[in-house]
């Protein structure tokens, strides 16, 4: 693959990771049910700790305490720490989970923004990026991710796997062998 097509992959890759982040489109129709051993709810923000498991359709999250911001009795924030917290969502039928860990989760439903801090990692079907800061928005179609980390050097780590479909005459086709002398038969 050339330095192009390599950028093109790498960028169409990225891409499909943060047109990921709307979830199935029934999700937010769906009820969010939560489990915690603890729960306080004050000036419109839901605080749950201890052993915290949340869903919604196919929206899971796992914590050791999570916020849930309110406004309008509208769900505008989920926030989640952990060592680390976990997000899973699946963004469409037929489509694998997107999967997702940090120690600080913040998933805005409005601008459909998840932000990734401390150890971050996030997964979709076989392609992975870590760094210690990841921004992932699905109304921009954007990926941003930053190092930072003492594990990870201070730099971004990807793993990106080829798309479904994509045909290899977008490679340079190989060279063809050097001409060799004709031997005598």
């Amino acid at each position: 693959m050339n330095r192009n097509n390599l950028r093109t992959f790498a960028i169409s890759a990225l891409l499909c990771l943060a047109s990921s982040v709307h979830g199935l489109p029934d999700d937010r129709r769906q009820a969010i049910n939560l489990s915690s051993d603890k729960a306080t709810y004050e000036n419109n923000r839901g605080i749950y700790t201890g052993n915290v498991n949340m869903s919604q359709g196919s929206l899971i999250i796992r914590a050791d305490k999570l916020i849930i911001v309110e406004a309008d009795r509208k769900v505008t924030k989920v926030i989640a720490h952990g060592s680390p917290a976990h997000f899973e969502q699946q963004p469409r039928a037929g489509e694998g989970v997107v999967v997702a860990s940090a120690r600080l989760i913040e998933y805005s439903l409005n601008a459909e923004e998840i932000l990734l801090q401390k150890d971050a990692t996030i997964r979709h079907q076989g392609s992975k990026i870590s760094g210690d800061r990841i921004v992932y928005s699905g109304r921009k179609q954007m990926v941003i991710a930053d190092g930072g980390s003492h594990k990870l050097d201070g730099r971004v780590q990807m793993t990106l796997q080829p798309q479904q479909g994509v045909s290899d005459t977008d490679s340079p086709a190989p060279s063809p062998p050097p001409d060799t002398p004709e031997t005598p038969r």
